[in-house]
This record gives C-alpha cells, structure tokens and sequence, in this order.
C-alpha cells in the first residue's frame, strides 16, 4: 500500500514532466505517442490525453516559446502544461451559492446581473478560463444555498445526495470536516503532486494546517488571517488613546477598560482566543504535535498566569454585562444580538470574531452618505493582530475552507490506482490549484461581478493568496484592487491590517481550525469538542460561576487539571480514528506515525 503512494507520485511527476516540456519545441515522437486512458466511472466523467504536435504550445504564448540552447527549460504548473487537447469532466460542490446544479459552466455567457452569489460568478469566471486552455474539459458546479449544514441537512449528508443523484462524488469539494473524509478514504492525497512548480510556491504554513504525517489532504479555497477590528474613531472621540498594532496583552486590557459602559463597551466578550494563541501550551502545542505526548496543557503555569485577564475583561465585556442586566434593550436589539453588528454601530472599541466579514465591513458609503448593511461606521477603525503576551508574539487566527480532491482510487475498491484514476486525478488537481494558487484565477475573479441585491460587486472574496514570494504581492495588487478590499491597502488607514500581512507573509500564526484539525469525536451519539472544557470556561454551566463572579478564576484554575485529562482523552480518541483511515484507505503504517 505504502508503495502504491510512492508509484503513484512518481508517475504524476513523470507525467507532469512531461507535459510541461511538451509546448517548449522538445519534439514529440509520433512512433512513441503518449499513452491515452480513458473511462466512464460514475456517469460521464473521464479525462483523455492525447500527444502534443511538435511545435503547439499550451495556450500561453509567453510561456510556450523555444528556449535558449544549452539552459534548461523552465517548468510550468500542471495547470499550464496539461495537453490542450485533454478532456474530461469535473463536478464541483461547494456552499454560499444558489442551490441549482450548473452543467458546463464554462461555456456559458451570462450577463453579470443573472448571476446572484459570489461563489457561482467566482466559479463561473474560473471555469471559463480554464476553457480557454482546455476546451474539451467540461466543468458542472452544484453550491449549496446558505452554510454547509443549513436547511436541515449536512454537509455529509449533502454528500450523499449528490452522490444518489450523480452517480459519483464530486471531484472537487468544498470539505466541512476534512479529518472526518479522510478518515472515510473519500480525498486523495494531493502531496504526489509536491514537484508541480506552484505547490512547491504554496505557504508551507497554511499547507501543514491540511496535512496529517504528510499526507495533504486539501487545498484551501478560502483562506484568511483572523484579527482583531479596531474601532479608532470611536476610542479618540472619547478620549481613549489608541494603542498601536504591536499591542500587548496589557495595552488591550487598558484599551477595553477605557470603554464608560453606558454607550459604549470595550469588547464582546471575553476573548480565550487570546490566551490559546498567547501561550505555548495550547494552539502552538497544538499545531506542532508531532505524534506522541498530550495536544494540550492547559493546566500550564502559562495559562493560570493569563486566565488573570479575564475577569478583567468582563467588566467592559457586552455580553457579561447584558447578563448583569446593565445593557439597554434597545442597544442590544439594535446590534442584533450579534457581535460583527454591535461593532459596525460603534457599540464596542473591539470585536476579535467574524474575519470572514472584512470585506462588508469596508463597504463605502452610499450615494445618500448612508452606510450600506453590515459596512462599519466609522470613518477611523482598523483590523489588528492579537495581542502580545509574555509567552508569544503578535499573532493572527487563521480561517480555513478546505477543498478536496475525490480519492478516485476507492471508486472500484481497491486502493490501488489504475491509469485511468490516476488521469481523472491530474485534471481535478490542475483545475483546483489554477483555483487556489494561479494568479490568472483571482484576477478573472476579481473582474467578474454579479448581482448583490441589485448591486454589481467583485467576485473576488475575502481569501488571501495561497502562493508566496513575488506571486503573493501580485495577486495581494489585485486583491486590494477591488472596490471591497482598497481600503485595507491604504497603510497610513489600516496600519494594523498591513503589519497582519507581514505576520501572514513570515507564517507567524499557530492557530488552528475545527475543519481541519482533530476537532470532534463522537460522544453518547452526539458530536463533542476534545476542547469542550476549555473552549467553554466562561460558562457557568462548566465553570461553576461566570466572569463576573469574584470566584471564578479560583474555581477555573481548579478544574484545569481534570480537564486537561478529559481533553486529551478526547484528543486520542480523535488521532486513533485519523491514524485507522490513514492506514486502511492510504497505506500509513505505524512508521510513518512517529
């Protein structure tokens, strides 16, 4: 099984090496033609290779020259070097769309105004691009309406039903619980394709965010630092000094503090996020386990030192002290209950949820000097990093939406790979790393719109580049080139959202993502948090008292250690069912666990 995996990364890199020489005048021997395969799995997906004729490129005119006697030829991504004349079919599901299921989206011609959401104009406009270097490849897209599991049916269950009405899996899909899938054998393992010159230019951090003892198990099609919103104007109407981005852990307490608790209030809540990430012992320990010893401490003197900062928090914290009874009705029905919207109406000098907000949040003005629903109004805010402790730096969350490609080896039931599904993999990865990695990708995306309730926007999303070096300032150009995103590429505006990129750039974050990491297990039937305990500290229900009360840090640091133990139970429980699919559909042994 283990060679399997080894033969399989070597005939792709075979392949891909020698598609990518095929456009750069090296010849093709029609005594020698490249072999062709072929096939019919799961309804009218198939992918068909045929050579290349001496001298015809890849579409790319720039890239598909002659190259110089004597130096070597530069290698071009997969997505560029595949045979022009590849066909083939490949089914994408995501969520955020409008529920209808598109055949051959690449060949429509759709006015911007007919389409409805961001996810199918960003599809759309990718999928006709690819067409343009490979025509004979048709493109379906099925996105669900709302969240994953909205509508009263999950994500996994939405699966299925794709699966009863098509035939087949998708081949490329937005994953909910990507520890999950692959513990089910249902996603490929993209790491055969490390040779490919845009993988090998992916952020390395955000990558191991997917990966699981080397097996990479998705791309990410919506990545995005986490920060923190930074009310300025808010704070210096008042009098509140504004600290800078490279605040402390203190300068936050005395920012928050400063809030007079009528009008106005410091923050939301009473953030844990900051002691995870601020501390060795929990998402750091988290990120670089490494096999063996405990997920977590959370019985660290570290963390008893930083618990201190919460019942600080609370006194200035909206939703401690609504519980106290000491906000208005009418102030809190009119931040609708929700964190982002309290923020947006200058309820709140800081909010450190909702990232996936940044770009309603920058929404400029109406024509009326009104504020669009959801944009921020004031004329002075920012996004910051968290802040420093004693123990960590200034870092960032991060938010992942992992894509996967089908594990096409299981669809006959045996593991190993057959040319004909090693094939159907190369097109599924050349479309899925153009979409998260080419910069051809965000710029169509970025010029495509669709219509937001009458109003053209950006297909652009939220989500950072995936590349580094040189590719990443390019396409970060383009991604501050839309109407949502220029205002954070302003760095006397947003001084905080451009030292976040520098911390994103150097791979200075540690967090981790409940859809991706070992996360949940399954517990008296139902699904349960390993980090229940901890992720609910601030709760009475666990804690014994809530933050407002004067024992409840006393009574917190008493229950650390027990639940450090229940945590990491949890924790096994959720590694032995990752190692078990692992080894079972992927050929890991215990080697490869140590």
């Amino acid at each position: 099984m283990r060679k399997s995996k080894k033969a399989l990364g070597l005939m792709l890199t075979a392949a891909m090496t020698a598609s990518m020489f095929a456009g750069c005048g090296g010849g093709n021997d029609d005594a020698n033609p490249t072999p062709t395969t072929s096939g019919n799995q799961g309804g009218d997906t198939n992918v068909t290779q045929t050579p290349v004729p001496d001298g015809e490129g890849n579409g790319d005119d720039a890239n598909s020259g002659q190259e110089p006697s004597g130096s070597e030829p530069a290698k071009e991504p997969l997505y560029k070097s595949l045979d022009p004349n590849t066909s083939g079919t490949i089914d994408i599901m995501v969520w955020s769309g409008d529920s209808v299921y598109y055949e051959d989206i690449g060949k429509k011609n759709w006015d911007a105004s007919e389409i409805t959401t961001q996810n199918v104009a960003a599809i759309y406009a990718m999928a006709k691009e690819f067409n343009k270097m490979y025509p004979n490849v048709k493109i379906n897209l099925w996105a669900k309406t709302d969240d994953p599991n909205g509508n009263d049916t999950t994500w996994a269950q939405e699966m299925e039903n794709f699966r009863a009405e098509h035939g087949k899996y998708p081949d490329i899909y937005a994953s909910n619980d990507l520890i999950g899938d692959t513990s089910k054998g249902l996603v490929a393992d993209l790491s055969v394709f490390a040779d490919d010159v845009l993988y090998q230019s992916f952020n390395e951090a955000v990558m191991a965010t997917m990966s699981y003892y080397g097996f990479q198990a998705a791309l990410p099609q919506f990545i995005q630092p986490w920060g923190v919103y930074v009310n300025k104007e808010l704070a210096e109407t008042n009098n509140i000094e504004v600290p800078s981005p490279q605040w402390t852990i203190d300068e936050y307490t005395e920012f928050v503090s400063s809030a007079d608790g009528t009008s106005f209030w410091g923050a939301m809540d009473t953030p844990l996020s900051f002691i995870g990430t601020g501390t060795n012992t929990i998402s750091a320990q988290m990120a670089n386990y490494t096999g063996t010893g405990d997920r977590v401490n959370i019985a660290s003197d570290e963390v008893a030192d930083l618990l201190s900062y919460i019942p600080k928090w609370a006194n200035s914290a909206i939703w401690v002290q609504n519980g106290l009874g000491t906000v208005p009705t009418e102030i809190m029905d009119d931040g609708w209950w929700w964190g982002y919207r309290f923020f947006c109406r200058n309820y709140c000098l800081t909010y450190d949820g909702d990232p996936w907000m940044m770009g309603a949040a920058a929404v400029e003005k109406n024509e009326d000097g009104t504020y669009p629903t959801n944009a921020v109004e004031s004329n002075d805010w920012d996004i910051y990093p968290r802040p420093a402790t004693d123990y960590k730096g200034n870092t960032i969350g991060i938010c992942v939406d992992p894509m996967s490609i089908h594990n096409y080896a299981m669809d006959d039931g045996n593991p190993e790979w057959s040319d004909e599904e090693k094939a159907k993999l190369e097109l599924a990865y050349a479309f899925g790393s153009f979409w998260c990695g080419a910069t051809e990708s965000m710029q169509v995306r970025a010029d495509q719109q669709y219509s937001d309730n009458g109003t053209l926007r950006t297909s652009l999303n939220d989500s950072f580049p995936l590349v580094t070096g040189a590719a990443f300032d390019e396409q970060m150009k383009i991604w501050y080139s839309t109407d949502t995103h220029k205002r954070y590429g302003d760095a006397n505006l947003m001084p905080g959202f451009q030292y976040i990129v520098e911390l994103w750039g150097d791979g200075q974050f540690w967090d981790i993502s409940d859809k991706t990491y070992p996360y949940y297990i399954m517990e008296d039937g139902a699904q349960k948090q390993c980090l229940y305990e901890w992720l609910n500290a601030t709760q009475e229900a666990v804690a014994g008292v809530g933050t407002a009360n004067a024992s409840w840090l006393d009574n917190v640091k008493a229950r650390l250690s027990d639940w450090n133990t229940a945590i990491n139970a949890r924790f096994v429980t959720a590694e032995t069912e990752l190692k078990k699919g692992l080894k079972e559909y992927y050929g890991l042994t215990d080697e490869d666990f140590k």
